[in-house]
């Protein structure tokens, strides 16, 4: 039989919060501290989301491995945690209606909750990166492989290969190197010339404290790890398992590697499950090919 869940959940509440990541985490804690009745659903069993995923209960050293920007969330989800929210773990919302109306499940029960105010945190899904043989045990994502490493300690074990582009690709790579994994090559698929692209914002990089964090964690990469640039096509080669990862280069130039484990990435999209059940509009985001929610600077929608 279910247990009970340990958080009394309200049928009411001045503000709903769905997701615990770090803007989930920031919402409901600025709401409750403002005296707002506010209630943060989260589907995991603690606090972080995916980028502070397990920052309550990571079986690594404080400190280490996963870097600083990661540990920093540890003081969040304490602020959360102390702030007055009422904070519900391994929720899974399935409804939300146009009235607000809240159909959370939590230990196996169906509740309503009716809010005055709902706040989306539910943050992006890894973009899907079929290729030939991307079922083979021992390919995945790059974001599979993080979660194993922020909840579990868990790293790959063998030759190991990532391919796909993105910052996490290569803030993977840093933490596993960090962990004392080898990497055996970076599969690198920035188209040539994506740099072009970027100019018109290149001078509020340059002068982020983003570019200084890059710069640092691409040297530590580039000094371990074999980078093959300019890849246009991958295809995972193998019969029960993951064996081997050819590819093709912008030149035509071929090349193979043997691999034991694989694992792709190719950036994240918004998460619109809910957003679209609630009937929230969607439009085309060129820049970052995918689809987002209508929404304005201050990030509400129009319903």
């Amino acid at each position: 039989m279910n247990a009970r869940p340990a958080t009394p959940i309200p049928a009411a509440c001045d503000v709903a919060v769905v997701g615990a990541g770090p803007a989930g985490l920031a919402a409901a804690k600025l709401a409750a501290r403002a005296g707002l009745s506010t209630v943060l659903l989260d589907e995991n069993a603690a606090p972080g989301g995916q980028i502070y995923r397990a920052i309550t209960r990571s079986p690594l050293p404080k400190g280490a491995v996963l870097g600083a920007d990661y540990w920093s969330g540890a003081a969040l989800a304490d602020e959360m945690l102390t702030s007055g929210a009422a904070y519900v773990p391994g929720a899974t919302v399935w409804s939300l209606s146009r009235d607000r109306e809240i159909a959370v499940s939590v230990a196996g029960r169906a509740h309503l909750i009716s809010a005055k105010r709902v706040i989306l945190a539910t943050g992006a899904l890894e973009r899907p990166m079929p290729i030939p043989g991307w079922t083979l045990p021992g390919v995945m994502t790059a974001g599979g492989a993080q979660t194993l490493l922020k909840s579990s300690g868990l790293v790959p074990d063998g030759r190991l290969v990532l391919a796909g582009c993105g910052p996490l690709m290569f803030l993977l790579a840093a933490q596993l190197l960090d962990a004392g994994v080898k990497i055996t090559a970076i599969l690198d698929t920035t188209a040539p010339g994506a740099w072009r692209a970027a100019l018109p914002e290149a001078f509020g990089f340059l002068t982020s404290p983003y570019f200084r964090k890059g710069l640092t964690l691409l040297r530590k990469v580039r000094a371990n790890v074999r980078i093959l640039s300019g890849i246009t096509a991958l295809e995972a080669e193998g019969d029960s398992a993951v064996r081997a990862v050819s590819y093709t280069t912008a030149s035509g130039a071929r090349g193979r590697v043997e691999v034991d484990t694989l694992l792709l990435h190719q950036g994240v999209v918004p998460n619109l499950n809910l957003a679209n059940a609630a009937g929230i509009p969607v439009i085309w985001d060129e820049a970052q090919c995918c689809f987002r929610p209508d929404v304005d600077g201050e990030g509400t929608s129009p319903l």
